[in-house]
C-alpha cells in the first residue's frame, strides 16, 4: 500500500465515524418487532402456493412437443427439395422436381444435352456461370436427376452449369 492508499482509508473511515456518531438508532421495540415477522411469515406462506410437481413435467413436455412439431413442419418442405414457387413462377405450372429415377427413361447412351439438377428451380435466378468439367461419381448422378451409364461402374465425366452462388444448376454427361 502506498501513503496514498492509507490516507484516503483514514479519510473515509473519520467519514463512517462521524455518520455513525449522528444518527439516532430508535430503541427496541418488541412489538413493532412482532407485526414485522408477522407481515413476512404471511407473504412468505402466500408465495409458497402449492405447485405440483408434474404440473410443471408437463407443462415442459408440452412445450418440447410443440417446439418439436414446429421444427419437422418447418424442415418437411427442405428435406422434399421444396421450397416454394420461383420468384416470377405461375403457381399452377410449378411442379416440383422429382429426384428419382422411376420416372426417368432408361437410357443405354448418355444424354448430350443439359438436364436441370433437382431443386435448382427453387434457386434464386442465375446472374452468371460457369461450365465446369469434372469426373463424377456414378453413384452421385441419380442425386443430379440423371440416370447412369449402363456400361459405367466408377465413374463418368461430366459438364456441370454452376451459379455464381457455387451451386450446381445443370448436369449433362460427357459422350465418350
Amino acid at each position: 500500500m502506498t501513503e496514498h492508499d492509507d490516507i484516503e482509508d483514514l479519510d473515509l473511515a473519520l467519514a463512517l465515524r462521524r455518520l455513525a456518531d449522528s444518527v439516532q438508532v430508535p430503541p427496541v421495540d418488541a412489538h413493532r418487532e412482532a407485526a414485522l415477522m408477522e407481515a413476512f411469515d404471511a407473504a412468505t406462506e402466500r408465495r409458497a402456493l402449492p405447485v405440483r410437481r408434474g404440473a410443471i413435467y408437463w407443462g415442459m413436455a408440452g412445450l418440447a412437443t410443440a417446439a418439436t412439431l414446429l421444427i419437422a413442419v418447418g424442415l418437411a418442405p427442405v428435406r422434399a427439395g421444396r421450397h416454394g414457387t420461383p420468384p416470377g413462377g405461375n403457381p399452377a405450372l410449378h411442379k416440383p422436381l422429382s429426384s428419382s429415377l422411376r420416372d426417368a427413361p432408361l437410357e443405354s447412351e448418355p444424354p448430350g444435352e443439359f438436364v436441370m439438377v433437382p431443386g435448382a428451380a427453387a434457386l434464386p435466378p442465375m446472374e452468371s456461370g460457369e461450365l465446369v468439367r469434372m469426373d463424377l461419381p456414378v453413384s452421385l448422378l441419380a442425386a443430379f436427376g440423371v440416370v447412369p451409364p449402363a456400361n459405367r461402374f466408377a465413374g463418368v465425366q461430366a459438364d456441370l452449369i454452376v451459379g455464381q452462388d457455387g451451386l450446381p444448376r445443370a448436369v449433362r454427361l460427357v459422350k465418350q
